[in-house]
Order: C-alpha cells, then sequence, then structure tokens
C-alpha cells in the first residue's frame, strides 16, 4: 500500500491512498467465495453458482461492499502509520470504485489535531483577584440560616387576613360561568403580597376570616391571560381555610446553639466568615488557572480544527439542546435565538480548545507524565465525591469509554501548574462589581 500526505493545513491533510491488485484481488476472491456458499440461483445447487454466474447478478454488490472495506482498512491503517489524529469523518473526492487489473486508489481529505509547538509558557503575566470578606456577606449567610430555620404555624392571636400571611384556600375562576385550565386551585396556600397571584388578586383576602367566602371580578394582565379568557373578565369564588404565619427565630445565642455545633452567636458568625474564606480561596485558585490559559491563548497561536470548536459548542449548549429536544418546539423564534447564542459562544469555544491543545503540547514538551497511584488517587476522589467506591467508578469510566480521559486531564493540570510556577503573578483586591459578576457565574454553574 502507497500513502502519499498533503499538507492543506495545519489542521487538514489529504492523503492519496493506492492498493495494490493483488490485494483487491483477494479480497473479491475471498467476498465470492463467501457469496458462493449463500447465493441461491435457479439452476444450480447451493455453493455451486459459477464466479461468472455471480458476477453476472452481483458484481456491483460484491465490489461496492469490498471497495467500502478496503477504504476502512486502509485509511485506519494509514492514519496510525502517519501518527495522525483525525477528529472527523474523512472527505472523499469521488466515491472508490474497482477496476480489473488496476491498483484501486482514493483520495481524502480530514480534519486533524494540529501539531502544536508552544514557544511563549513561561514568564506569562496573571492577574490574581483577591475577594475579602466583608462584615455584610456574613450577615447575608446568617439571614440565609434563619431563613432555613423558618416555622410554619397557624394564626392564633387574631382572626383576619393580613399582608405577609400564608393563606391556605380553595379558589375557582368563571369566564361566562365555565370554569379554565389553571383556574383552579384546592388547598392551595398563598402568600399574601408575594405576587404569586395576578395583581390584585392576594388584596382580596386581606380582612377575610377562616371559613368566609368571597366572589370578585378580576381579569388577567393581556401577557398573561390563558387562551380561553383572553380580555374577558374573571369572576373568583374563594373559600379561605386556614391562616398561617412564618415564625423567624431570632438570631442569639439560642440560634447558634441550636444548629448544634456552637455556643454563642458570634462563634458562629465566625465559622460563617472561615467558610466564606475558604469559598473564596477556592474561587481564587480557580479564577488565576483561568486567567493563565487566558494568557497563553493570548501569547501563542495555533490553528484551531472547525470540528473541534463545533463540538465544544456542542458540549456549552448542551443544557440548552437538552431542553429544546424535551420540550420537542420548533419555534423559528426560539431556534433563532439558539442559534444566536451558539455563535455568541463561538469565540469561547475557540479560546477553550486553543487552551485545550496549549496544554497538551506543555505536557508533552515538558515530558509530564501521570502515575498509575496517581490515577487511582484522582479516582478515589471521583469516587468520594459521587458516594460510590473505586472500584463502580473505574468501572463506569471503562464502560463509557473515559477512563484515559482522566489521565489526559491530570496531565493538563500539571500542565498549567508548571505554567503558573513561571508566571508573574501579581494579586489585586477585586472591585464589588467583580464578586458581583463571580456571585453570578457560581450560581448559574450551581443551576446547570
Amino acid at each position: 500500500m502507497k500513502v502519499n500526505v498533503e499538507a492543506v493545513s495545519a489542521v487538514e491533510k489529504k492523503l492519496a491512498i493506492e492498493v495494490p491488485w493483488d490485494r483487491v484481488k483477494e479480497e473479491l476472491e475471498a467476498a465470492y467465495r463467501g457469496l458462493s456458499k449463500k447465493a441461491k440461483l435457479k439452476g444450480f445447487r447451493a455453493g455451486k453458482v459459477p464466479r461468472k454466474v455471480l458476477e453476472r447478478y452481483y458484481r456491483a454488490h460484491v465490489e461496492g461492499e469490498v471497495a467500502s472495506r478496503l477504504v476502512d482498512e486502509t485509511y485506519r491503517q494509514a492514519v496510525e502509520d502517519e501518527d495522525l489524529f483525525p477528529i472527523d469523518s474523512p472527505k472523499m473526492e469521488e466515491e472508490p470504485k474497482i477496476a480489473a487489473d488496476e491498483p484501486f486508489r482514493y483520495v481524502a481529505t480530514v480534519e486533524v489535531k494540529p501539531e502544536v509547538e508552544v514557544k511563549n509558557y513561561e514568564g506569562l503575566e496573571v492577574e490574581k483577584l483577591i475577594h475579602e470578606i466583608d462584615e455584610s456577606e456574613v450577615e447575608k449567610e446568617l439571614e440565609n440560616l434563619r431563613q432555613k430555620a423558618t416555622v410554619i404555624e397557624p394564626v392564633t392571636d387574631r382572626e383576619a387576613v393580613e399582608n405577609g400571611d400564608l393563606a391556605v384556600v380553595d379558589f375557582f375562576g368563571y369566564v361566562d360561568g365555565e370554569t379554565f385550565k389553571g383556574g383552579k386551585g384546592i388547598n392551595y396556600t398563598v402568600e399574601v403580597g408575594g405576587g404569586q397571584m395576578i395583581p390584585g388578586w392576594e388584596e382580596q383576602l386581606i380582612g377575610m376570616k377562616i371559613g368566609d367566602q368571597k366572589t370578585f371580578n378580576l381579569g388577567f394582565p393581556k401577557d398573561q391571560a390563558p387562551e380561553e379568557v383572553g380580555n374577558k373578565e374573571v369572576e373568583w369564588k374563594v373559600d379561605l381555610k386556614e391562616i398561617k404565619v412564618r415564625i423567624l427565630p431570632e438570631l442569639d445565642d439560642e440560634f447558634a446553639q441550636d444548629l448544634g455545633e456552637f455556643d454563642t452567636l458570634d462563634e458562629l458568625k465566625e465559622n460563617i466568615k472561615e467558610n466564606l474564606k475558604t469559598r473564596e480561596d477556592a474561587k481564587g485558585k480557580r479564577q488565576l488557572r483561568e486567567a493563565a490559559m487566558d494568557a497563553l491563548v493570548a501569547a501563542n497561536e495555533v490553528e484551531i480544527p472547525s470540528k473541534m470548536v463545533d463540538r465544544q459548542l456542542d458540549f456549552l449548549m448542551q443544557d440548552v439542546t437538552r431542553m429544546l429536544e424535551q420540550a420537542k418546539s420548533q419555534d423559528p423564534k426560539m431556534l433563532e435565538a439558539i442559534a444566536r447564542l451558539r455563535e455568541e459562544n463561538r469565540e469561547r469555544a475557540e479560546n477553550q480548545v486553543a487552551g485545550m491543545l496549549m496544554l497538551e503540547a506543555v505536557a508533552r514538551q515538558l515530558e509530564i507524565e501521570v502515575s498509575d497511584q496517581e490515577v487511582e488517587g484522582r479516582l478515589t476522589d471521583i469516587a468520594r465525591e459521587n458516594n460510590m467506591n473505586v472500584k463502580q467508578v473505574k468501572s463506569q469510566l471503562i464502560q463509557e469509554g473515559r477512563l484515559d480521559y482522566v489521565r489526559h486531564d491530570m496531565k493538563q493540570d500539571k500542565a498549567l501548574d508548571a505554567i503558573l510556577d513561571k508566571a508573574n503573578i501579581t494579586e489585586r483586591v477585586a472591585s464589588e462589581s467583580e464578586s458581583e459578576d463571580d456571585q453570578v457565574q457560581d450560581e448559574n454553574s450551581e443551576q446547570e
């Protein structure tokens, strides 16, 4: 077999492959032998159909199968021999065909992972943002704990509903004497003043007593009205069944003691502050590594395969795509919005792919290796994080074909550590807006 590789670009190769007739002939003979054992033609016993007769009826089919098999086998062999890393299926210039007594030839173009050499990875200028914990953040976390400790109890010291109460009601909405979808609730809890019902609805409950029934007319806002309601008035009938109220605990030493680990409120606040500091330190380390990646990409150039970018975009957009598939939506506006969002994320995907390629190159240039013992340690961490044992984690990764990715990711982490070791790192206290942006990103990550 002859193989000629032409570099179309750093990320695209053209392979001209030639297979000698002797091998083609062997493949054809094997194919016809197999066919003769199962071919059923009138006038011939099974396994006794002459080759010429088989060619008359099945030539196109046999040669098509042999050509396909030859392409598959020889292309894979050529890629391995030439040390190429395809990232997509090859594209044929034309459909290869078999010709008697002629070598089997075809030309395939394929995108490949580029051969990257990173020259500028030492002495990168990297900025580390420092977030200082202030008392307002401690108070915010303390209030979150207080809200979680809220107790809901029936109102006993008064009879009528007030703003802020939790009213348990049965309600029915009627349009032209008929109920409509979404216009009914049984034992439904409404926080009066919480804004969960249409404007003006909750205010109608104020002053009602348990057992009271009330009828009132109130329409939907235009952008919220169900289709069967439209712009019509709705007649609402409401029965008040219970009145409840949220009881918030006092922020005192007793509250801290109820959490089980502290004797005083001051001890609880100090613990909250330490936890916030630990969280911010972890966030700072992530930010520093992201900044180092950005600096690495900015200091070096690499041609990026478009297919790798598309795959990274698929990864970034997977949650949106999954939601669209579940909704089975083909709304043109929604599809247009998703296409626009995809393009807005293209630069981000390009930078991520470029960074990955550069880290691979740095790991190779520095001859970084990851031992089996280190991999086992990482698998132990994964198992602990997912409440699994190491054997289960390893089995699942092998089943998904992702075990090698663990070593690959660890090697990249080591490469990034090496870059940071040689970087010029300066520290700066994060501004209030930068801290708010980080908080929004963390919340989005948790939702994902």
